[in-house]
């Protein structure tokens, strides 16, 4: 049955709209901020997010004696069962009368239902580099490769417990150009080669390592 969100999404006069691919799921995931573009992005880069919806719920509350509505701008499913409801907010909005009822109310909500509420800002989602090099790797790293140009860069990377991006790049000279960025930025994106995403900017100048498991993000 195709998804219904709570809240039909209209054309907006002022700021911008739009849709993201969810790339794990191929679904396009409706923004209306470059903020929330940004934190579907994050969403998808996390491993443990399987599932996202936009606009998936609609909470009744009253206030003073009048009737409010309330509608969350996403809903995570991770791997592990647990359900996440999100409220993305600008950090200059985030402390408003009327959002600190919000974002009690959306507890509340969520702790009838066994679920988790969280509010992001830019402070979370985007931290120094880290959305100019998810959108790198959204871009580059998705393309497809063959698995054996992915399993000899590996190899060669398994040969030192670090190294920068061009120490890998000259040790992986029979593999043409294209098709070795391709999948260094694969195998990143996939987390399969780690690298500081949040500090620095990608580069040849880069360490990479294997990957180890801790999270990523903090969607949780």
């Amino acid at each position: 049955m195709p998804y219904k969100p709570a809240r039909k999404i209209k054309p907006k006069r002022k700021g911008f709209r739009g849709k993201e691919p969810f790339l794990k799921t191929g679904d396009m995931i409706h923004w209306e901020s470059f903020l929330e573009r940004n934190f579907i992005r994050l969403a998808d880069f996390d491993q443990r997010v399987i599932e996202i919806f936009y606009q998936p719920e609609c909470i009744d509350y009253l206030v003073n004696g009048k009737k409010h509505k309330y509608y969350p701008d996403f809903k995570l499913i991770l791997e592990d069962n647990r359900v996440l409801l999100i409220e993305v907010k600008a950090l200059r909005f985030k402390n408003h009368p009327k959002n600190i009822i919000k974002y009690e109310v959306g507890r509340q909500f969520c702790k009838a239902r066994g679920w988790h509420y969280e509010v992001f800002t830019e402070n979370e989602i985007n931290p120094k580099h880290l959305q100019a090099n998810l959108s790198l790797l959204r871009h580059l790293g998705t393309q497809e490769v063959s698995d054996t140009i992915m399993d000899r860069i590996l190899e060669k990377l398994g040969l030192k417990s670090k190294m920068y991006l061009f120490e890998l790049r000259e040790s992986c000279a029979e593999i043409d150009e294209e098709s070795f960025y391709k999948a260094v930025y694969q195998l990143i994106y996939l987390q399969e080669i780690s690298t500081d995403l949040v500090n620095v900017k990608l580069s040849d100048d880069s360490i990479l390592s294997f990957s180890v498991e801790e999270e990523i993000s903090s969607c949780s």
